[in-house]
C-alpha cells in the first residue's frame, strides 16, 4: 500500500503551485491545503461568509470535533481575490461544484485536481501529500512538535513525527553534522 508523502523540497512545492495559474479554484485548493493542514473533507465545506472572515470553523469530519483555524493574510487575500473575481455570496461554498452551486466539489475531483498537478512535475500526489506537507514544512520552520501533535490531533509525539515523514536518515544527518566547536 502507498503511503501519502509530505512535499520536502520547498521547489518542487512551488513548482506544484505553478501548474495552475493563480485565482483559479485549483490553485486555491492547493495553497489552501497547504497552509492549513486541514483534511481533504474538511477544506470541501469551507465557506465563503467564515473565509472572508479569515477563519475556517467547523466539526472536522473525521473527529467530529468543533475546530477552528485561522487563515493566514496571504490565503485571505488569495480567498478575497478569488471570491470576487467568481462573484460569489456568503452562503456559497469556496470550492463550490460547477454541476451544483449549492455543493463543494467532491473529493474525487478534489482529489484529480491535486493528482494532476502532481503528474505534471513528475511527483505522486494526494490530498493527504499534502497535509503532510504543511505538518514537514511547519516542523522544519522550527514548529514545535507538541504543537503539531495538536494541530494534528495526535495520540503522541511519535506518531506526529512519522506522520510528517521525519525519518531516521534525518535523524542521523543531525547527529553526524552537529559540531560544538570543541
Amino acid at each position: 500500500m502507498n503511503t501519502a508523502q509530505p512535499i520536502t523540497d520547498m521547489k518542487l512545492i512551488k513548482d506544484v503551485m505553478e501548474v495552475y495559474k493563480k485565482g483559479s479554484k485549483q490553485y486555491l485548493l492547493l495553497y489552501y491545503a497547504l497552509h492549513t493542514g486541514l483534511r481533504i473533507s474538511d477544506i470541501l465545506k469551507a465557506n465563503v461568509k467564515d473565509s472572508l472572515k479569515g477563519i475556517w470553523k467547523d466539526r472536522e469530519e473525521k473527529t467530529n470535533k468543533e475546530k477552528s483555524v485561522p487563515l493566514n493574510p496571504k490565503l485571505q487575500l488569495l480567498i478575497r481575490d478569488y471570491v470576487e473575481a467568481k462573484q460569489l455570496q456568503e452562503g456559497d461554498y469556496l470550492f463550490y461544484s460547477n454541476k451544483n452551486r449549492g455543493k463543494p466539489i467532491s473529493r474525487v475531483q478534489a482529489h484529480r485536481i491535486v493528482a494532476h498537478a502532481g503528474d505534471m512535475v513528475g511527483i505522486t500526489l494526494s490530498c493527504h501529500s499534502l497535509r503532510k506537507t504543511f505538518g514537514y514544512n511547519a516542523y522544519k520552520s522550527g514548529t514545535d512538535l507538541a504543537m503539531l501533535q495538536y494541530i494534528f490531533n495526535h495520540s503522541s509525539q511519535a506518531v506526529t513525527l512519522r506522520y510528517i515523514g521525519v525519518t531516521q536518515d534525518e535523524a542521523n544527518k543531525v547527529i553526524l553534522s552537529l559540531n560544538l566547536g570543541i
